[in-house]
């Protein structure tokens, strides 16, 4: 079960990445690395302002609307409504604060920026766009619709590529103009079908009898509680850009960003089932025991496809760096494992984090996030002057590094519970393999016969030592779940 959905999802995202991989090619090409560089930070920007007045209700939505499909679809709506209303408001009050600030003191966004004015004036206009795609994603995940909710990553990946129109009409200024009005499309669409088959509760459903501003106390405590988390984190990954744009160059900034983006398509590719599938069932119920059995689970079948997956990218760099971008990004090359190795960690930590949160354990976990995302700010203030690219990979690896090894202490004091020993050693095996692929690649470059029997080595010895850590359920499942698709397709 946990399998198919696994690969099911895979599917759909496989489609999305491909949509993807061409609106990133296409602004390479057409804007090169120093518009590429100074778009990463103006994106950056925006996330900071949409992950602190969001109030982290597109995560909330994710916590708390599952339990509310359980138990009527008039529940759901009546929350996923007044959810929607109130972080509609929050982000429109942003938008205007933000363009109020960009005409009169544009200087207040830094100095770096100043010549890129028109640009963020209008990215700012897709503030409802960046803010309510999740919030509507995470809502019909919490419908535990997995699939539809991929769907609608694919429609918004569409809309990220559609926009790569606007760059023949004004650059950045156009690309930000059409995502807006196609993404305000996109918002209207997905709200019909986050709310599909249901119907306008006649009365207040108990669970928000006692509410304020349309949203249940647990919402607001839950809210609250990640508040200043979600500033913080989004700020962490700008002073980081910031930070290299100011000292290195928008250049550099651009190179490192395809680096980044290696790192992103990893994500974007392997994370969506923490989003739709993990989530979402972790916060249904039962005992913490239940959970982590089921994270482990999770977390098991992760690991080995991530293990399948990834280490080709990082055994040729140089043609992820080509075929994502350009050859004009080829210096990120070099520092492309960093990034993806961040990327990996933080998806290992997610299964647990997730726990932490569906245990209602708020205050470890946003103390603990605060605590990680400072750790990043201050090795970046201290690596990316003299390290450059280097340095800032290294700042952004720092913080899921600290929130894996903390967590699973944290979930060994307080519950007793663990990662079994089969989960640790194929955590294990993927980590070491990813750094030997990613060493191995960064140092044969060269596309020669020796270097490509090296890398092939690599990548088979990597796959051994997956297939020596199966489990004798999982290699049966996997032969009756191709044996299925061979069926299927003769």
């Amino acid at each position: 079960m946990m399998l198919r959905a696994l690969l099911t999802i895979g599917a759909v995202q496989a489609i999305t990445m491909v949509v993807l991989l061409v609106r990133t090619k296409v602004l390479a090409v057409m804007l090169g690395p120093e518009s590429v560089g100074v778009m990463a930070v103006i994106d950056k920007m925006l996330a900071v302002i949409v992950g602190t007045v969001s109030l982290s209700l597109p995560f909330a939505a994710i916590r708390f609307l599952p339990e509310r499909w359980v138990a009527g679809p008039s529940e759901f709506r009546a929350l996923f409504t007044s959810m929607r209303r109130v972080l509609s408001a929050l982000i429109f009050l942003a938008m205007t604060g933000a363009l109020l600030i960009t005409l009169f003191q544009p200087a207040l966004w830094g100095d770096a920026l100043l010549p890129y004015r028109d640009a963020v004036a209008v990215a700012i206009l897709g503030l409802p766009v960046i803010g309510l795609i999740p919030f509507l994603r995470n809502a019909i995940a919490g419908r535990m619709d997995q699939n539809r909710s991929m769907f609608v990553g694919l429609l918004h990946a569409i809309v990220l590529t559609a926009a790569t129109i606007g760059i023949w009409w004004r650059g950045l200024v156009g690309y930000y103009a059409v995502y807006a009005a196609l993404g305000v499309v996109l918002a209207v669409v997905v709200v019909r079908l986050a709310t599909r088959g249901t119907t306008v509760p006649q009365h207040t459903p108990s669970s928000q009898r006692r509410s304020a501003l349309g949203l249940p106390a647990p919402v607001w405590r839950f809210s609250g509680a990640l508040l200043l988390l979600t500033f913080l984190a989004p700020y962490a990954a700008l002073f980081v850009h910031y930070r290299l744009l100011s000292n290195h160059g928008a250049e550099t900034a651009g190179w490192m960003q395809a680096a980044v983006g290696i790192g992103l398509a990893v994500r974007t590719g392997l994370g969506s089932a923490h989003a739709v599938f993990l989530t979402p069932n972790v916060n249904r119920g039962g005992s913490p025991g239940e959970r982590m059995e089921w994270a482990n689970r999770f977390q098991l079948m992760f690991c080995l496809l991530a293990g399948l997956a990834v280490p080709p990218l990082l055994l040729f760099p140089d043609l992820a760096i080509d075929l994502l971008y350009s050859p004009a990004f080829a210096p990120g090359a070099a520092f492309v494992m960093v990034f993806v190795l961040t990327e990996v960690v933080n998806l290992l930590c997610g299964t647990y984090q997730a726990l932490v949160v569906a245990l209602d354990r708020l205050r470890y976990h946003v103390t603990i996030n605060l605590v990680a995302q400072g750790l990043v700010v201050a090795a970046a203030y201290q690596l990316v002057g003299p390290f450059a690219i280097l340095g800032a990979g290294l700042a952004g690896l720092v913080a899921p590094v600290f929130l894996y090894i903390s967590t699973i202490v944290f979930l060994r004091r307080s519950y007793g519970l663990g990662m079994t020993r089969r989960v640790a050693a194929r955590s294990g095996w993927l980590l070491l393999s990813l750094v030997v692929a990613g060493l191995t690649g960064a140092s044969l470059r060269d596309p020669t016969w020796e270097s490509l029997l090296l890398k092939a080595v690599t990548y088979l010895l990597v796959s051994a030592g997956f297939a020596v850590l199966l489990t004798g359920h999982e290699r049966t499942r996997i032969r009756e779940t191709l044996e299925g698709w061979r069926a299927r397709w003769t």
